[in-house]
């Protein structure tokens, strides 16, 4: 992810991300929370004396890679005695799950991940039977009548 890119999108609460950065080639535009966007902003002013591009950087200011992030990712798993796969995809798969199930909507998702079509997004949301029940109880109709 570029710096300039996101310096000047992060004011409004989104990231660009260029099409070269995406596994689709498509650009599009990522939402941020305030907190993210706080914390975006502290890590920029950290990084600034590197004059680098992308945003990522190593404590000696070279782009991070794909690969860095992955292994230490999955070291990190591992020392914190994490028995399933952790990697970037993971939290990616919890993040979406967890905007479900916090009322996001399956379509705004669908967009803010970059998939095409809904199929995909699906995958991404799978939940469990326990899952299922206590939306229900949230959400139901019926329960918001009866009150």
């Amino acid at each position: 992810m570029c710096y300039e890119a996101g310096e000047r999108k992060l004011e409004k609460g989104e990231i660009f991300l260029e099409a070269m950065e995406t596994k689709t080639r498509k650009a599009r535009i990522v939402p941020l929370t305030e907190p993210t966007i706080e914390l975006l902003k502290e890590y920029m002013e950290i990084t600034e004396d590197f004059e680098d591009e992308h945003l990522f950087l190593t404590y000696d200011g070279r782009e991070i890679n794909h690969a860095t992030v992955r292994i230490d990712l999955r070291d990190l798993g591992r020392e914190a005695g994490v028995k399933k796969r952790v990697s970037p995809h993971t939290f990616r798969h919890t993040g979406a799950l967890w905007y479900i199930k916090n009322g996001g909507d399956p379509f705004s998702l669908q967009k803010t991940l970059g998939h095409t079509d809904m199929s995909m997004t699906r995958k991404y949301i799978q939940m469990s039977n326990m899952d299922v029940q206590g939306q229900h109880k949230k959400f139901s109709p019926i329960n918001n009548l009866v009150r």
